[in-house]
């Protein structure tokens, strides 16, 4: 039997994509289910490198043929999710998000979606939730990959296939490891980083796999499943993709070339796997659009019904496009191929008229454009570490004010640099960098967040050499600290601390931030200047700024947040650690605490629009206007530098 036609293999196929929808639906114990996308590529390496090794043995192999039958396999079903999605979105997505969509439609079509999305999120972040063709990433990645090895075996001499193939996967393999702990984004969405996995399954293809050989991977074939599922279900705790996914790629192979033997279980999952490619493509816009509609705290209901609807879509989509094309559309090669080359393009234009005809009249993308304060000039990147206050950073050339933080310092500078008057303001800020002395927070290796340990060492040193810059500059009188001072969940971040020159990395602890507070407090006024504390404005369950586009352009909302208000029991509750934080602060640290509370709140609701004009540009930074807007009618200016001492 051909390898394309194994049950077990399509079984396979069906497990992957019920791991990823499991995951990405947050139903069940799937705690890992992306590596369902991992068993993907296993798979991928090892058919596609089975038929192209057969067609090349039989002198038979075409490029032409192998990329029209690919083209034919994956475009049209591909097409028919863009062209629906691209007609959906703007009922669903801000002027922002439509504007990244517009990237991911044209990455999709030019199978570079990874690199796109590289470039806009990070897959385990929130944001990525807004991005209805993120998943399109590993499409991409096939196809590279498709471009590559069919080359590699039509032009290489076959003694050179295993030990090529070998050799590329070590050297893939060792690059991810090399950038799971530095550049997590890049091990995530990249080809080097991820080839190792397809070609493992093209190692196993071209293995000479004797009968005795195969009569032992047999017998590993119940280990390897349940090695598999555990792993899926119960993560390692290691950076991703490492150590967790080359366990289930091993798994993979094995069950690969060990086939299974037909069963009722493998028959069932083997029909998940015959739609897998449709579901796969189809889940992901419709949970996207569910949640969107939502804002915040999706009932569980509506995951249910968007997964099952999923399912239904897919088979409809898998009976009447993917498989009529497959088996052979009734059409000339060369009608077909000019045909999507024509949807190509229509596709790559359609976004552009979609929002085209929904288009307001007010440009919320503006109004919402990320608040650096000053400038791109003032957000310090990791590892470059200031020397001096950048002339674009200051508003005079001997300013009296620093604000000093992460990117909540930057959302309010706009405001103060705007009423601070002759004085002036400079700016210090980097983002995500707590403004503390000798600790910063990281993200566990395991999370794959851009924020690593070599990021908290950055953040470090950034605090080192604001403290140096403070010492050459006496001009400068009164320091702002600014930051949401959150306390992140303590299983996906750790403390980094530093302890005669090491560092050291220790569990989240609301002490050791007050600590580390502290200490920059008692530094700055040993340089003989004064500090107060603002406190981050009050926060919601939702992206406030995306609610208030929502609300002013007439688009989706449904469930409790359609009025876009901070509800203060609600807001106290979740962020009880913060407000514990900070009352820790004024104590131990001897500091004022400025808080927007008594202005923007009442006993119930805090304001997130004044007049019609957006206080916030996202979840809880304040947009350019509301950062005005606020500094005026509190005179924000003038009560901190009262209060500083």
């Amino acid at each position: 039997m051909p390898q394309y036609l194994r049950t077990d293999i399509q079984a396979l196929r069906g497990l992957a994509v019920f791991l990823v929808v499991l995951y990405h639906a947050r139903l069940g114990p799937g705690a890992a289910g992306y590596l369902g996308v991992d068993i993907f590529f296993v798979i991928s390496g090892f058919l596609i490198t089975g038929l192209v090794r057969t067609h090349v043995e039989q002198s038979r192999f075409s490029f032409w043929e192998f990329y029209y039958r690919r083209a034919k396999r994956l475009l049209p079903a591909a097409y028919v999710v863009i062209a629906l999605t691209t007609i959906a979105a703007p009922f669903f997505l801000s002027e922002v998000e439509l504007k990244g969509f517009q990237n991911q439609v044209l990455g999709a079509l030019t199978f570079t979606g990874n690199i796109v999305l590289w470039f806009q999120s990070d897959y385990f972040g929130g944001a990525a939730e807004t991005k209805p063709l993120l998943h399109f990433w590993s499409l991409a990645i096939e196809e590279q990959f498709y471009l590559l090895l069919p080359a590699f075996l039509a032009l290489a001499p076959r003694r050179w296939w295993l030990t090529g193939v070998g050799v590329l996967l070590v050297a893939s393999f060792s690059l991810c490891l090399y950038l799971a702990s530095r550049d997590p984004s890049a091990a995530f969405f990249l080809l080097p980083a991820r080839f190792w996995e397809m070609a493992l399954g093209s190692f196993g293809a071209l293995l000479p796999i004797s009968p005795n050989v195969a009569a032992k991977l047999s017998k590993l074939r119940l280990p390897a499943l349940t090695l598999l599922l555990f792993i899926a279900v119960v993560p390692i705790g290691s950076p991703h993709p490492a150590a967790g996914a080359a366990v289930v790629c091993l798994a993979t192979l094995v069950l690969l070339l060990a086939p299974s033997k037909d069963n009722v279980a493998v028959r069932g999952m083997a029909r998940i796997g015959d739609v897998s490619y449709s579901l796969y493509l189809i889940h992901w816009p419709v949970l996207v659009f569910v949640r969107a509609a939502w804002l915040a705290d999706t009932p569980a209901l509506a995951i249910y019904a968007a997964v099952a609807f999923s399912f239904v879509a897919s088979w409809v989509l898998h009976r009447f496009v993917e498989e009529p094309f497959r088996r052979g559309y009734a059409t000339s090669r060369l009608r077909l191929s000019s045909g999507l080359l024509a949807v190509s393009v229509l596709l790559g234009l359609s976004p552009s008229l979609a929002i085209a005809a929904t288009q307001s009249n007010i440009d919320f993308a503006y109004i919402r454009r990320i608040n650096e304060g000053l400038g791109p000039a003032c957000d310090f990147r990791p590892g470059s570490p200031p020397q001096e206050i950048h002339r674009n950073c200051e508003t005079t050339d001997k300013p009296e004010l620093l604000v000093w933080g992460d990117s909540f310092a930057m959302a309010v500078v706009p405001g103060l640099a705007k009423t601070i008057g002759e004085t002036g303001l400079a700016q210090l800020t980097m983002s995500a960098c707590l403004p503390a002395v000798g600790i910063a927070g990281f993200s566990k290796p395991s999370t794959a967040s851009p924020y690593s340990r070599a990021f908290g060492e950055s953040c470090i040193r950034f605090n080192d050499s604001v403290l140096r810059i403070l010492k050459a500059r006496p001009e400068i009188k009164t320091v702002v600290i600014s930051s949401p001072f959150g306390v992140a969940a303590p299983d996906q971040f750790m403390l980094l601390k530093r302890t005669k020159g090491t560092f050291t990395e220790v569990n989240l602890s609301i002490d050791e931030a007050v600590d580390g507070i502290k200490a920059l407090v008692d530094a700055v006024r040993a340089r003989g200047k004064r500090v107060v504390v603002l406190a981050p404005p009050p926060v919601g369950n939702i992206d406030i700024g995306d609610c208030l586009e929502r609300k002013a352009r007439g688009i989706v909302i449904v469930g409790r947040y359609s009025d876009c208000k901070i509800y203060v029991a609600q807001y106290r509750r979740s962020q009880s650690s913060t407000l514990e934080l900070l009352n820790k602060v004024a104590l131990k640290a001897g500091v004022e605490v400025i808080s927007y509370h008594d202005f923007l709140c009442d006993g119930t609701a805090c304001k997130t629009e004044i007049d019609g004009k957006f206080l916030y540009r996202d979840s809880g930074h304040l947009s350019y206007e509301g950062s005005e807007i606020i500094a005026r009618r509190t005179r924000l200016a003038e009560r901190l530098v009262a209060a500083a001492r």
